[in-house]
């Protein structure tokens, strides 16, 4: 399979993992404190959003070996950053994330050129 086409697949896990445990996240609640926070991440961790999120990472994991096998690791690490403009763009979406300020767009621009150039040497 083409290794751009591989580390796309890559991205879109990834990024829908980040989501699902946000979603996840914001259902648990607080994690508590001191000697409880370690129940409180084992019950995050199997709360179903947030193990959706952890599988949809794993299997991102399995392409991106994919990927470290086929190429370069310094012409696919940078393609990875567009993990942040789909997460941006999902968050918007699927979490209601909408007050979202200028600067962040703006790196996020600066993120894509960069991936470009990347993409394109």
């Amino acid at each position: 399979m083409h290794t751009l086409l591989l580390v796309l697949i890559a991205v879109v896990l990834a990024s829908f993992g980040q989501i699902a445990m946000k979603y996840g996240m914001n259902q648990v609640g607080s994690l508590g404190a001191g000697a409880g926070i370690v129940v409180g991440l084992v019950r995050a961790v199997f709360t179903p959003w947030v193990f959706v999120g952890f599988a949809l990472y794993l299997i991102s994991s399995f392409f991106w070996l994919t990927v470290l096998k086929q190429a370069k690791l310094s012409y696919v690490y940078p393609l990875i950053a567009s993990t942040y403009v789909m997460v941006l763009f999902l968050s918007w979406l699927f979490l209601g994330e909408r007050n979202i300020p200028p600067i962040r767009y703006l790196g996020v621009v600066l993120i894509c050129l960069g991936v470009v150039f990347v993409a394109r040497s």
